[in-house]
């Protein structure tokens, strides 16, 4: 499916970055990474610019795809969630004295 349509990317966890990594790193992933390779489109260094360039694009695009491929092996750390420093002033069950606070009446 084209990336054009796609809405929304699925989520990668560092499990299947560790599953990809293993397959990778096997017999067989080793030899589907090695004729994945030798399907790079060859650049072409003749007299037709045009041609030359459109080659070119598709070799930098088949390059990319393969670097995002590998990097999928390597997943960024999980942001940890930020807690508050402090509790909610309006919430009287979150202060130790579990009084709510007095009116700033003054006499």
């Amino acid at each position: 499916m084209s990336r054009f349509f796609q809405k929304d990317e699925p989520k990668w966890t560092s499990e299947e970055a560790k599953i990809l990594r293993d397959f990778l790193t096997s017999e067989v992933g080793g030899k589907m990474l090695t004729l994945v390779e030798l399907r790079t489109p060859v650049l072409l260094d003749g007299g037709d610019v045009n041609k030359s360039l459109v080659r070119s694009g598709e070799h930098k695009g088949y390059e990319d795809a393969l670097t995002f491929l590998t990097s999928l092996v390597h997943t960024e750390p999980e942001q940890p969630v930020a807690e508050e420093a402090y509790p909610s002033l309006d919430d009287d069950s979150k202060w130790p004295d579990g009084k709510p606070p007095a009116d700033n009446k003054t006499n």
